[in-house]
Order: C-alpha cells, then sequence, then structure tokens
C-alpha cells in the first residue's frame, strides 16, 4: 500500500523502532526478544515512561472527541504507529459514526498490524493505513488511499501526537507542518504533542536526558525541543484554550496530579484553522 513517492522501512529487529517502543509503553508487549535488553535499559533511567505514552493517548482521545464535537468527520493520524486500544477511529466514531480516518506510519510493521486490524474490524471502507513520513507531506496528502478518504474542501483533523521529537532539525519539521496547513480548509484542526524536559524537576531531567541518549541506539533518535520551539510548529494555527499546556492538562477529564514527574515532560495543544 505504499505510495510511488514513499516506501516503508522494512522490518529490523536488531534495534528496536519507535513504533515499538511506544507499543511497548502501552501495552507492555514485546514483539521482539531483542527489544527486551533496550527497554530494561530505558526504564531503568525512567520508570514513568509508559505513564507518559498513556498522557499522549489520553490526550489523542480527548483531542479527537472535542473535534468531533466541532463538526470535523476526516482525520489524518500521521505516525501512527502499532495499533493497540482506543485508536482514532475507535474513538472518532464513538461520537460520530460516519467519521473516515487515514493513518500514516513509515514502519512496515505498523502497516501491516493496523492493516490486519482494519481488515478484521471491516472499516477498510471508511478507514485506511497509508505508508509514508511526515517528511513528505506531499506523498501523504497525494496518496490515492488518502484522496479516496479525505475531502480536503472540508475540515481535517491533523494528528501528531509524539511524532516530532522524531524528527531532527536537519529535516526542518516546521515547514513540514506548514506544508500540511497550507493544504487543509479553514475549520481544520492539529493536535500535537512533544516531550520536553524544559519544566522538568533537575532529577527528572537528568533521567529523561539520559533516556533520549539511549535512542542513539535504536531506529529513531529523539530530539527534545522547549515549549518555545513546540509553539513554533502551530505557525499559521490559533490555538485552542488552554493553549500550550502539558498533555495531562489538556482539557483533563479527571483531576490532574500534580505530583506525576511524567507531567511536566510532555508539551500538548490543539491548533485551529481559521
Amino acid at each position: 500500500m505504499a505510495s510511488e513517492h514513499f516506501q516503508p522501512r522494512g522490518l529490523d529487529t536488531r534495534k528496536p523502532s519507535a513504533a515499538r517502543v511506544y507499543h511497548h509503553m502501552l501495552t507492555g508487549e514485546v514483539i521482539f526478544e531483542s527489544d527486551r535488553t533496550f527497554f530494561e535499559r530505558l526504564y531503568t533511567q525512567i520508570p514513568f515512561y509508559p505513564v507518559w505514552a498513556r498522557h499522549n493517548r489520553a490526550f489523542l482521545t480527548r483531542a479527537v472527541q472535542h473535534m468531533v464535537a466541532a463538526g470535523v468527520r476526516q482525520f489524518l493520524d500521521i505516525g501512527s504507529g502499532l495499533p493497540t486500544g482506543g485508536n482514532t477511529h475507535e474513538v472518532a466514531r464513538q461520537a460520530a459514526g460516519d467519521a473516515r480516518v487515514v493513518y500514516v506510519d513509515n514502519d512496515e510493521e505498523a502497516i501491516t498490524r493496523a492493516h490486519d486490524l482494519l481488515t478484521q474490524q471491516a472499516v477498510l471502507d471508511s478507514t485506511a493505513i497509508v505508508a509514508g513520513d511526515l517528511r513528505d507531506p506531499v506523498g501523504i496528502l497525494e496518496h490515492p488511499d488518502t484522496v479516496r478518504l479525505l475531502d480536503y474542501s472540508e475540515p481535517v483533523g491533523v494528528l501528531l501526537v509524539s511524532v516530532l521529537p522524531w524528527v531532527p532539525d536537519s529535516d526542518r519539521p516546521a515547514e513540514l507542518v506548514s506544508q500540511l496547513r497550507d493544504a487543509l480548509a479553514p475549520g481544520s484542526y492539529i493536535a500535537m504533542t512533544h516531550v520536553s524536559l524544559e519544566d522538568a524537576a533537575p532529577e527528572t531531567k537528568h533521567r529523561v536526558a539520559s533516556a533520549a541518549a539511549l535512542f542513539v541506539d535504536a531506529l529513531d533518535p529523539v530530539t527534545l525541543r522547549t515549549r518555545e520551539q513546540f509553539e513554533d510548529f502551530f505557525g499559521g494555527w490559533s490555538l485552542v484554550e488552554p493553549g500550550i499546556t502539558y498533555a495531562t492538562d489538556w482539557r483533563p477529564d479527571h483531576p490532574v496530579d500534580s505530583d506525576d514527574p511524567a507531567r511536566l515532560c510532555n508539551f500538548a495543544a490543539l491548533g485551529y484553522l481559521q
């Protein structure tokens, strides 16, 4: 299902991928035993890493619910990863049965698993998984399955949840996000999160920095950014209240635990295109 612009990255069991690491944090599943040592090293540095991942997932749920309530019925989830519970199409259709979703990932394993899930759920008429990468916005936007399901004359909800940390500055991520923005109709939204050390406690900063360094040995190195750098990704978008905050604090549906060490390491925001 790869576009003519992009071929998905093949399976490599020697080094963990961002998709497998994130999947393990959400589910605890170890897909390849070769990843286990990396997970053990990672959690030694940051025992709360799975909590951070769940904060991202909960933010995605609330952001999608907000967009559906605002009338959005089509979604582009870039860097969707390996499917788990509470996927975008499942959240959206709880409120709007006619919602359409295009998932995008650059990992062959994630694409295969997602396609299998969508086939089992018999939703391929309104949901697709596309082989693509944020570094090639045109390839995503012009992919036949994207064009089949998304109408760019109507608002689209874009999701870049825990994706930008895997895109280095050398790839000009702000320009990539702006290319997506320029293709969308007024009324569209974009939801983004980003790991950061800016507001973390000193001990947490040391742990997160050490953990980020471990990803040099993974397929996807991590780039940490500040609140100001994260805000730059929303150029041309109007921030929805409460603006840039922590993932836990963006319109929470339960009381926020102010003592949660993962809370201060994860910026989140929702942008609106006027």
